[in-house]
């Protein structure tokens, strides 16, 4: 599809959407799921639409790529899974950035999408929680360091709404060496509560809290953070950024050699210089307690942890470099009822 017959296809789509909800005007809306990623069930989400990004972008060496996973279906033909959120994650940081670069993470988002009438957004004010049907594979020291990440059409696009994710250990190892993409795996539903998520910038937890604008998502991804973030950059840190040094990369990276450059992704990495006056102040959601393999609704893992907390729940970085896989079938946005813990609409 070319660009600008996309372009064109969503903003019609827009149009659409505007005039049903306009239509309908339905004072108690009780809305049906609503897809954001879906890689099981058609229509799937074309990897095209995803932007990926890691440190080896900045100059460290881990990598990271997203890879749709096939199964057999009842007739035999191919037929989607999930997709493969997939790569080695490394602390090292070579020589020659020593001190000038945090490395450890790698991401993927929805890129996005321009229409006539602006970037097309998704409205989540009437839901309650991110549904996400997930699966981890690879080196369990990264399992813990994963979160979901919100873009909303705010002013300041490196602001992120995120959550931690609370993924199962089934398929964890110990060994960090690479492992072979594989079907038949058994899925997790997470619930995360869209209340619970924490305004970072730049992989920080903003000092100030503001509520999540929900009518307008920009952006929906994941990202594994795995190390290298201090609270605070240093006064010698601070000088190199003032003489044009990059000292930081907490964020999204760039694209790989092989995708259209994404001028999100550039903007969210320049934006990721730091602060010297910036003190960091951890805003603490609900205990975590799980059942049935997904978050209570009410309730919650923390939704972001500094670095004193990883430490004392065994999250320190405890070596250098791993595979790491996040297998997904599908993320939407539903409305679950406090009372009940069922959703509101039938699916």
């Amino acid at each position: 599809m070319s660009g600008m017959k996309a372009y064109l296809d969503r903003s019609l789509d827009v149009i659409k959407r505007n005039t049903v909800n306009t239509l309908r005007m339905n004072p108690t809306p009780r809305p049906g799921p609503l897809a954001i990623f879906s890689f099981h069930n058609p229509p799937v989400t074309p990897l095209t639409s995803i932007a990926t990004g890691c440190d080896a972008d900045i100059g460290g060496v881990s990598t990271a790529e997203v890879t749709m996973v096939e199964e057999s279906g009842v007739d035999g033909s191919a037929a989607p899974s999930h997709m493969s959120f997939h790569g080695n994650l490394s602390l090292h940081v070579p020589p020659e950035f020593a001190g000038r670069i945090r490395t450890g993470y790698a991401a993927f988002r929805s890129k996005t999408r321009p229409t006539l009438f602006g970037d097309d957004t998704w409205n989540l004010e009437l839901y309650s929680h991110l549904r996400v049907r997930v699966a981890y594979r690879g080196w369990d020291g990264w399992r813990s360091k994963f979160v979901c990440n919100l873009q909303t059409d705010g002013p300041v696009r490196s602001d992120l709404f995120q959550h931690r994710l609370d993924l199962p250990s089934t398929y964890a190892t110990s060994d960090p060496r690479p492992l072979p993409l594989a079907t038949g795996l058994q899925f997790t539903t997470l619930h995360l509560p869209l209340s619970n998520f924490v305004l970072t910038n730049s992989g920080l937890a903003s000092e100030t809290q503001v509520e999540m604008m929900r009518q307008k998502v920009r952006t929906v991804g994941f990202a594994l953070l795995g190390g290298g973030r201090q609270t605070a950059p240093s006064d010698a840190k601070i000088r190199e950024a003032q003489h044009g040094h990059r000292v930081a990369a907490g964020g999204w990276g760039a694209p790989s050699p092989n995708e259209e450059p994404d001028a999100e992704m550039a903007e969210l990495l320049a934006s990721d210089l730091g602060d010297a006056s910036y003190v960091r102040k951890p805003v603490r959601a609900a205990n975590s307690a799980s059942a049935g393999g997904y978050h209570r609704v009410g309730e919650s893992a923390e939704a972001f942890l500094d670095e004193a907390e990883r430490a004392e729940a065994g999250l320190e970085d405890v070596g250098e470099a791993g595979y790491y896989e996040l297998c997904i079938q599908s993320v939407e946005a539903v409305r679950l009822d406090p009372e009940s813990e069922v959703e509101d609409a039938d699916e």
